[in-house]
């Protein structure tokens, strides 16, 4: 009887196998492990968001969108912030404090930025610091007034998510500016009239709390205080003005009016026999000696924030000027950009060395603000510039810092004259002006 089965078992086999010939044998399936959920780093979080804002219709604001986007390119393709990319969103001031604030708000809370960065205006950033601390948002800042600082000094539970990371404050620029009148009476120009012609605008108004007693103690006399407002172009009736009340040093203190080329030319055709020597933003930008037809040859202005094309202060510097000129096809069109970039390259040495020292979160803000508070005077971050932060959260300033290096136009370059540690230039005098 066995051995029935066993016979009709071999033929089933072989019947089978002939109905199977000319096809391919099945393929034995592999089989696969079963998979384990890994849950996504910190808390699920998928990306970083980065927020730009600030006023996009500017070189201010297209500078600070431009230098971000290069630092979260770089960085992403080195791995990323611990594996996650950077995502760069960006809002649109528009100058406005209204415009500014649901701006703000909008990527804070829709976007999900962890970080912001910009600003530009010390007004509105008065009224941006009100939804950065409703929102919890650690903001790397562009804006010049003391009061910015001075509000995370008195309430620092409140405030202490902003830091300035662009320039220093109107009291630096007073103490810069005084310096750069003791660098040219030092090297035989007489000043002892000063016209100043600045921004209709409340960090104007910081400067000149400062800058007041410093001319006093060198005795110098101000002459002329007018105040523009943005788009100003009359600039040819003060200059006149200054001429008629004798003023041997003409001072810009210039961020808003946005017309400084205006104010050069005009004082280049007139042959004001006074130095035009100030800050001036527009005189910042690479471009700004085309923009003027050759007319700011002469001119004496304010590097903002230690760094200028033809003396990068450091290697980074260097790297990020090369890399801007490459990506967009032109250097820098703005001192924020250094800013902008430092601030992306800061915030991730921030959130790597939190999660290096065993923070659960490292990008929980709060973590963050301790984290970047270790960049302080004695150890700053090696960046376009090397920067520290007080306790304040103000930029540390000085010459191994962040400082405004007194630099000149001289037939198409920019050259910094003074302090002589950074200097690659040196003073050149209009040929109509006899000092």
């Amino acid at each position: 009887m066995m051995r029935k089965v066993l016979i009709l078992v071999l033929l089933a086999v072989l019947v089978f196998g002939c109905a199977q010939q000319g096809q391919k044998p099945a393929a034995t399936p592999t089989p696969t492990p079963e998979k384990t959920a890994t849950p996504p780093p910190f808390g699920g979080k998928k990306e970083v968001v980065i927020g730009v804002i600030g006023p996009m219709a500017l070189p201010e604001g297209t500078a600070e969108k431009n230098a971000a986007m290069l630092a979260a390119e770089e960085i992403n393709a080195n791995g990323g912030i611990l594996g996650l990319k950077i995502k760069v969103v960006v809002g649109d001031t528009k100058l406005n404090p209204d415009t500014a604030t649901s701006e703000f708000r909008r990527l804070a809370t829709q976007e999900k930025a962890d970080m912001m960065l910009g600003g530009f205006s010390s007004g509105i950033m008065n009224a941006m610091m009100e939804v950065m601390a409703e929102t919890h948002t650690v903001f790397l800042s562009d804006a010049s007034s003391p009061a910015h600082p001075a509000k995370v000094a008195k309430d620092y539970n409140k405030y202490k998510y902003w830091f300035r990371i662009s320039q220093n404050n109107g009291t630096t620029f007073a103490w810069d500016l005084a310096s750069m009148i003791d660098f040219l009476r030092d090297k035989g120009v007489t000043i002892n009239k000063v016209y100043i012609i600045r921004d209709e605008h409340v960090w104007t108004d910081a400067v000149m709390k400062d800058l007041k007693p410093l001319l006093e103690k060198r005795n110098i006399e101000i002459v002329g205080d007018e105040k523009v407002p943005k788009g100003f172009t009359n600039y040819d009736q003060l200059l006149l003005d200054a001429q008629d009340k004798k003023a041997d040093l003409i001072m810009p203190i210039l961020a808003i009016a946005g017309t400084g080329d205006i104010l050069a030319k005009d004082w280049a055709e007139l042959k004001i026999p006074a130095l035009l020597a100030g800050h001036d933003l527009a005189a910042i930008d690479a471009g700004f000696y085309t923009k003027t037809g050759g007319a700011a040859n002469y001119e004496i202005f304010l590097a903002d924030g230690g760094a200028l094309v033809t003396a990068p202060p450091t290697e980074m510097a260097k790297h990020f000027i090369d890399a801007y000129k490459k990506k967009y096809g032109h250097y820098p069109e703005s001192h924020e950009a250094y800013g902008a970039y430092d601030a992306v390259y800061i915030y991730k040495m921030a959130v790597e060395a939190a999660y290096k020292a065993g923070e659960k979160n490292p990008f929980d803000p709060n973590v963050v603000v301790k984290y970047l508070e270790k960049y302080k005077p004695g150890n700053p971050a090696k960046l376009t510039r090397n920067v520290a932060f007080y306790k304040n959260h103000a930029l540390v300033w000085g010459d191994n810092y962040v400082r405004n290096w007194v630099a000149q136009w001289q037939d198409g370059k920019q050259y910094i004259i003074y302090p002589s540690t950074v200097a690659n230039g040196q003073l050149k005098l209009p040929p109509w002006i006899n000092k």
